[in-house]
């Protein structure tokens, strides 16, 4: 594996001292941008800072993502918002405001967006954390093609799909498509004029590049993206993460590039490189990244591929895609120690205790989350009856909020996304990295924050069932006694018996004395300021 070289981040917060006073770059906590307030700064990319914010006066309202040109009359913005308005999918980020930030002492105005607000880790992240199988994979590459699928419905192209750009929710197994910056739609005028469109040079289908190479060609000529080009990015993609490193370059200057040619039939299979990914996946893959774009098919066909595959395919797709690591660092091959300075890790292991703390992370936020969704749907259910002056008792409230998650785990576990096992996560954590590749001129790291929430009743493939063994004492971050009402205390922790079979447990339920139980999270307080 040859990485790229690394670069400067675009994230990384500038210097106070180098900023000026309301620096659309880092605003001050509480500034006002339009009906939302600046509650913390997010991240920052080539034209743009992210900051979580609230709308002004409801600090206790969800918050958001307020995205603010760094740019006066930024018309990137202008197009994005147009993009993003022509866009309803879950897997998209929803626009729900936008407008001009007019700065107190210049005469200047600042473009911002606004968008939902829930936390994601980045693709590769996410995968550098975890040993995910390749029915998991399977699964989240679908909903990227299905959010490329609805923008391509749009008359829409993303232009700069990859990793970093791909956010997977860890409690709902979820992956949603971000940063829409240098995307562009049918009739939207164009901002450069460059050979090529914007866009992370690694992910450039190699039909992109030969148009940058012809001889022959009108002085205007301009490269049209097409949707193939987005679906070949998600190959890119897909490609790196099943084996912790990219194809060869597609970039004609490159000296690995020859496979691109044409004459060739394109990269090795994944599988050649990590034996565990599954023919259907590494068929697949192959498909997405093909030399011909006609032989990708578009996202929607894709999508239905992907599905088709990961609800049908064998034991063989249950398989963690990466081996726990049990070499010392001194016995790697030179050739992994080098990649392991990019990657965190050696290319295609995880370290395991890395692997079974995450795999607790994951299960207690998954815990906390089916909660959550219990308590409202309690909550909303609840009779409003009263009885004299006096509201119907608490601890009602609290016993039909623990019934109703049940019933809501039980839904929830008939219908997961993956086999649940202790594996899979990376033993460095420096998250998601596309070290030294140009930016795609757009907010970037900023919009990693960003992911929108599917409804837990969203039907999703059904995975195979993997009970778990109780372990010798509680998780971390698990509750402790005393435990809530409709709670047990089990090896001193806090669990909550749901409704399944001891064969039918699967994900984070565990088993004990023939029923299965889940850990309980911490109740969360509310907020009781404007502090994120």
């Amino acid at each position: 594996m040859v990485p790229d070289g690394s670069g400067p981040s675009i994230a990384t917060r500038p210097p106070m001292e180098t900023i000026s006073p309301l620096d659309p770059a880092a605003l001050p906590l509480g500034t006002q941008v339009g009906n939302w307030l600046v509650r913390a700064w997010k991240g920052r990319g080539s034209y743009g800072s992210v900051y979580l914010a609230s709308r002004a006066g409801q600090p206790q309202a969800a918050p958001v993502a307020l995205k603010l040109a760094l740019h006066a009359w930024d018309e990137r913005f202008t197009r994005e918002v147009g993009l993003l308005s022509r866009i309803r999918h879950p897997g998209v980020p929803r626009l729900l405001d936008h407008g001009l930030w007019k700065h107190p002492t210049r005469p200047v105005a600042f473009p911002f967006l606004v968008m939902e607000w829930v936390d994601g880790v980045p693709l590769y992240e996410w995968a550098h954390a975890r040993s995910p199988t390749s029915r998991q994979v399977m699964r989240l590459l679908a909903q990227v093609a299905r959010a490329l699928e609805a923008t391509a419905a749009a008359h829409g192209v993303h232009r700069d799909v990859k990793g970093d750009n791909v956010l997977v929710h860890p409690a709902q197994q979820r992956a949603v498509l971000v940063d829409f910056g240098a995307g562009y739609y049918r009739g939207a005028s164009p901002l450069t004029w460059n050979l090529l469109p914007p866009g992370t040079p690694r992910y450039r289908s190699p039909e992109a590049w030969a148009f940058s190479q012809h001889p022959v060609r009108p002085p205007s000529a301009r490269y049209a993206y097409q949707p193939a080009d987005d679906v070949f990015a998600l190959g890119v993609s897909a490609y790196r993460l099943v084996t912790d490193e990219y194809p060869p370059p597609t970039d004609p200057a490159h000296p690995l590039s020859g496979c691109w040619s044409g004459r060739d039939e394109g990269p090795r299979a994944p599988k050649a490189l990590n034996a565990r990914v599954a023919p259907a996946l590494d068929a697949l893959i192959l498909r997405m990244v093909s030399v011909k774009p006609g032989q990708r098919g578009g996202a929607g066909e894709l999508a239905e591929a992907l599905e088709r595959e990961a609800a049908g395919a064998g034991p063989e797709a249950d398989v963690p895609l990466f081996a726990e690591e049990r070499l010392e660092q001194e016995a790697w091959p030179a050739e992994d120690a080098a990649a392991a300075v990019y990657l965190g890790h050696r290319p295609r292991y995880r370290d395991a205790e890395v692997l079974k703390a995450t795999a607790q992370q994951d299960a207690l936020a998954r815990a906390e989350f089916v909660r959550q969704e219990a308590e409202a749907l309690a909550r909303a259910q609840a009779p409003t009856e009263r009885v004299g002056t006096r509201a119907l008792p608490r601890e009602f409230l609290h016993c039909l909020s623990v019934a109703m998650l049940g019933v809501t785990l039980w839904l929830w576990i008939r219908s997961e996304v993956r086999p649940w096992v202790w594996q899979g996560a990376p033993s460095g954590q420096e998250g998601s990295r596309d070290a030294g590749l140009e930016d795609g001129g757009t907010v970037g790291v900023g919009d990693a924050s960003l992911t929108v929430t599917v409804p837990l009743g969203t039907p999703v493939p059904q995975g195979a069932a993997i009970s778990l063994d109780m372990p010798p004492g509680p998780l971390q971050g698990q509750r402790r006694p005393p435990c809530g009402k409709g709670e047990v205390e089990i090896r001193k922790g806090c669990w909550v018996k749901i409704a399944a079979q001891p064969e039918d447990c699967e994900d984070y339920a565990y088993e004990w004395k023939g029923a299965c139980y889940i850990p309980m999270a911490p109740s969360q307080r509310p907020a009781t300021s404007d502090s994120p």
